[in-house]
């Protein structure tokens, strides 16, 4: 159906997973090292600021993921994540709409 696609976006750095309205369906984590950090993903386009959509606390290396209940989290002007050192993250979105 039209307008109900879900991409899958990656970055293995800080950076821009999305530039527009979206919602926010599920995500993988992957961090290598043993030393803590936070993932935290802002309702921006461009740069770590404005509202923060989710926050993740990393406390060890591993990998871990999760579906987001629901019709997921919405983010009205795109999707910055912030990374800590040597770290990677896919997120799963659904671009546009309502």
């Amino acid at each position: 159906m039209a307008g109900n696609e879900v991409i899958a976006k990656h970055l293995h750095a800080s950076g821009i997973l999305a530039n527009c309205r979206g919602r926010l369906k599920g995500f993988m984590v992957n961090h290598d090292s043993g030393t803590s950090g936070n993932i935290i993903l802002y309702d921006n386009d461009s740069a770590a600021s404005g509202d923060v959509v989710m926050e993740i606390d990393e406390k060890g290396a591993g990998a871990f993921g999760m579906t987001v209940p629901g019709d997921g989290i919405i983010f009205d002007n795109g999707l910055y994540a912030s990374l800590p050192a040597n770290t990677s993250i896919t997120v799963f979105i659904q671009l546009g709409g309502r």
